[in-house]
């Protein structure tokens, strides 16, 4: 490990060059790998709605329990909207919690941010065709010795072979709220917001209370039929909460206000 450090060494550079999904790279990971392992450690890892659920389920634990053992709050830079992200060990090399002698202990539902290493991943709006874009960058950090290596591939192969698109796709409204919350520029969001925002992003249980146990079903009309769903099904109720927070944080009408509701500053946060 050592001679890895003195001849790598730890510097990261993002290539400024758009990548499309028919672009090649050549990157192989495995214990093999002199640097295997290293990347794994003092990351600023975000999670999203889908890996909390997946990782949580995979621990069998409670969200609340998940959340406290093994995240911490953060705030995405552009946007100022708070997630979740993974909180590293307490130790001198700020190792992932679930890094284990062999490599990942929770391979099986690493997150997504880990699926696309060394794969940058981003999302714009195209105003002049009104649909979002996707676009991806290679990160080249010092250690990696992955780079150098393995067989060429194109980036959608790339993905598939990590399975990422299955992971994506339940998550791309929350992603489209981030990026529209970005191109809004420094416009300051009401704290509730805030924690409405990171409430429906981080903990199904306790969106779920705030559904059936406040005003919100006096407020809001919403079918039996996908009530009936969002009780037992967390995925359903992040594809709910999605279409809402764009209902309250962008003013579109996806899920629709009663007529006589009474106001909106009743409904708190669970």
């Amino acid at each position: 490990m050592e001679q890895i450090h003195k001849a790598k060494g730890f510097e990261k550079i993002v290539e400024p060059i758009r990548l499309t999904p028919q672009s090649k790279f050549v990157f192989q990971c495995y214990p093999g790998v002199p640097c295997f392992k290293l990347c794994c450690s003092d990351l600023h890892l975000p999670l999203t709605p889908y890996d909390i659920l997946r990782i949580r389920d995979f621990l069998k634990l409670s969200t609340d329990e998940f959340l406290l053992l093994y995240t911490e709050p953060f705030i995405l830079p552009k946007s100022g909207l708070p997630i979740a992200r993974l909180k590293m060990k307490d130790d001198a090399e700020k190792n992932c919690p679930f890094l284990g002698e062999g490599g990942c202990t929770i391979y099986e539902v690493r997150p997504l941010a880990c699926r696309y290493y060394p794969l940058g991943f981003g999302l714009f709006r195209n105003r002049d065709e009104r649909k979002n874009e996707e676009f991806y960058y290679l990160v080249k950090e010092g250690f990696c010795q992955g780079l150098e290596s393995g067989k060429e591939m194109t980036i959608e192969e790339y993905r598939a072979s990590q399975g990422i698109p299955g992971l994506e796709e339940p998550i791309l409204e929350w992603a489209e709220i981030i990026m529209r919350k970005e191109s809004l520029g420094p416009i300051e969001v009401p704290p509730k917001s805030l924690e409405l925002f990171f409430m429906v992003s981080t903990n199904p249980e306790r969106f779920r209370a705030f559904i059936f146990e406040t005003k919100f079903l006096e407020i809001f009309e919403v079918e039996e039929e996908v009530l009936e769903d969002i009780k037992k099904d967390d995925l359903k109720l992040l594809q709910f909460g999605f279409k809402w927070l764009k209902t309250v944080l962008f003013g579109e009408n996806l899920i629709k206000k009663r007529k006589e509701a009474p106001s909106v500053k009743r409904a708190k946060p669970y």
